[in-house]
């Protein structure tokens, strides 16, 4: 392999994430006829297609997507490499792509995050919020948070907080529905339910008692912030993460039932690209996420 099939697999990682050549002619400051030609180029080596191309979209052939996955490694690597002899100064710089669960909002690693650019000024912070778990090679992550069990992966992994949940309903819907003192009453009354988990929570009490409860109503979310967002409007009772809906119980809009309850938190982990260069940035914010979550256990 020469040294121009480095650069052409640089520049076919960037069309395999931006979707079309002429995206990442606009990201790498090429034009399309340039971007076109490494591919070709790679294609040549290889001796087949990489790209199948239609006027309406472009999709990896199979050899393709392995080639993509070699060439988004390759491409982490070096701007970790460069980013390690940029920073030797002590100073860290450039783009830091952060995957985060939306549930993450308000939580103390929005505290990491202010802090960690409030210390390091010249890093370019690109925070990603979404429910949906991204491909940290091909959409060029450096890190992501993500809540509940992993799956088996070859990424890098620490687990850095476990978030606790509480039960909430508003006022109105307990004027509603009666008072929820029991468990046997909250096995009554519907739940909002979270459409990636199952509909059955494991409550435990102060004295060490758990007991399952299955979740009744026809009412589901795919995400935190709209089971919330339902909660506050009388719809049913919810399980949110506590530090969610601190101000609703602040103020009075919602109000936490059956206290000496809980369920079970749910674990949160960093995962990020393995490799035998280890970002600087990556370094820093996981030693500023570990000492704002810690404060919280």
């Amino acid at each position: 392999m020469s040294i121009e099939h480095l650069k052409s697999l640089g520049i076919f990682a960037e069309v395999a994430q931006q979707g079309s050549f002429r995206g990442a002619a606009r990201a790498l400051g090429m034009t399309p006829a340039a971007v076109t030609y490494h591919v070709q180029l790679l294609e040549q080596a290889v001796g087949g297609p990489l790209i199948y191309r239609s006027t309406r979209k472009l999709t990896l052939t199979e050899t393709g997507e392995r080639l993509r996955d070699a060439a988004s490694n390759m491409r982490h690597l070096a701007e970790a490499g460069l980013e390690e002899a940029l920073n030797g100064d002590g100073t860290l710089r450039g783009r830091f792509r952060i995957a985060l669960t939306v549930s993450l909002l308000r939580s103390p690693v929005s505290n990491a995050l202010a802090q960690f650019q409030r210390d390091h000024p010249n890093v370019d912070l690109d925070l990603c919020y979404s429910d949906t778990a991204h491909d940290l090679i091909a959409d060029q992550i450096d890190l992501a948070l993500r809540a509940g069990v992993l799956q088996d992966s070859s990424l890098k992994c620490t687990h850095v907080w476990e978030m606790p949940r509480i039960l909430v309903a508003t006022p109105r819907f307990l004027a509603e529905h009666g008072k929820i003192e029991t468990l046997d009453d909250l096995a009554q009354v519907p739940w909002i339910k979270h459409s990636h988990l199952g509909t059955r929570r494991r409550l435990t009490h102060i004295s060490g008692t758990s007991q399952d409860i299955e979740q009744d109503g026809n009412l589901s979310v795919d995400n935190i912030e709209a089971m919330v967002d339902l909660a506050t409007h009388g719809m049913a009772v919810a399980s949110p993460p506590r530090h969610y809906v601190a101000t609703q119980i602040a103020d009075g809009s919602l109000v936490e039932i059956l206290p000496d309850w809980s369920l079970p938190a749910i674990p949160v982990h960093a995962i990020w690209p393995g490799s035998k260069v280890e970002k600087p940035t990556t370094k820093a914010f996981l030693a500023m996420l570990s000492h704002h979550t810690k404060a919280q256990k």
